[in-house]
């Protein structure tokens, strides 16, 4: 009986000391966000790429599976996941994993409308990696703080319609437009594609480029030459000119060159232009 019982305080001093000296040899990994990159960017959303370094300063490899984060803007937490994903972490080595958050914007100033106002939108990421293996018992905890440029669509609107020559059989028109834009940064209007109508009637469609350089909190003019053949259909817009306004539709899209990337904008709007002489 006194054997057995040596054995098993025995026993339970040498498991107590394994596993004490397990915690000792078996380091949590650390992470960090070493980068974060705009992916993707519209006017609709943008995607940000969050890059994180995670470093293994054990002697045996790790193996994740998984992580969980909360995404909040201006205190208010907006998003939440949590993924499975295999990664591998050698033995003493560092391996990079990328985190995408995708912010829509429609939903952003729908359930936060105190953010349509904001030129910048400050955010908070805050998560956790899942080791596996050895590490189960661990989470290894990440976060990080900045701001994201806040969007907003860039409105078209008609400055007017001058008639430069009225004849018998045409007219040679130009069309001015002007872009307004509220971002905190500027772009340039590349390749325009455009689709015309006045007072209902189809006038002309077409394609422009290298239009004009908008300032961040600005605007930029664009004019369209626009030359008529009063034939046919057409002839009955003759009398419509001759007036002081005339309503205007003009649809399409226009590709802007932004520090972020091209973006691709499409328009459709009716607004009732001055007519000039």
């Amino acid at each position: 009986m006194r054997i057995r019982f040596f054995a098993l305080v025995f026993g339970t001093f040498a498991l107590f000391l394994s596993c004490a000296t397990l915690q000792q040899l078996v380091v949590p990994p650390d992470v960090k966000v070493e980068s974060v990159n705009i992916a993707d960017f519209s006017f609709e959303d943008v995607t940000l790429d969050f890059g994180l370094l995670v470093s293994n300063p054990n002697a045996f490899g790790v193996g994740l599976e998984g992580y969980a984060y909360q995404f909040a803007i201006e205190g208010k937490e907006f998003l939440s996941a949590d993924e499975t994903r295999q990664l591998d972490i050698a033995a003493s080595a560092s391996s990079s994993i990328s985190i995408p958050v995708t912010i829509n914007f429609k939903q952003l100033y729908e359930l936060m409308t105190q953010t349509k106002n904001l030129d910048n939108l400050s955010y908070d990421l805050v998560g956790n990696l899942r080791p596996g293996g050895l590490l189960s018992a661990f989470d290894i905890p990440f976060n990080k703080s900045g701001t994201l440029p806040n969007v907003r669509i860039p409105e078209i609107k008609f400055s007017g319609l001058q008639v430069k020559k009225l004849g018998l059989t045409g007219i040679d028109l130009e069309l001015g437009l002007n872009l307004v834009n509220n971002n905190i940064f500027g772009f340039d209007i590349g390749k325009l594609n455009y689709d015309i109508a006045l007072a209902g009637s189809p006038l002309i469609k077409g394609t422009t480029q290298n239009l004009a350089s908008v300032p961040a909190k600005g605007s930029g003019d664009i004019k369209l030459p626009v030359s008529l053949d009063l034939s046919g259909a057409l002839g009955s817009l003759r009398s419509i000119l001759t007036g002081n306004s005339v309503q205007a539709t003009i649809t399409g899209d226009t590709d802007l060159k932004t520090p972020f990337g091209p973006i691709n904008l499409p328009f459709n709007t009716t607004q009732e232009i001055p007519i000039l002489r």
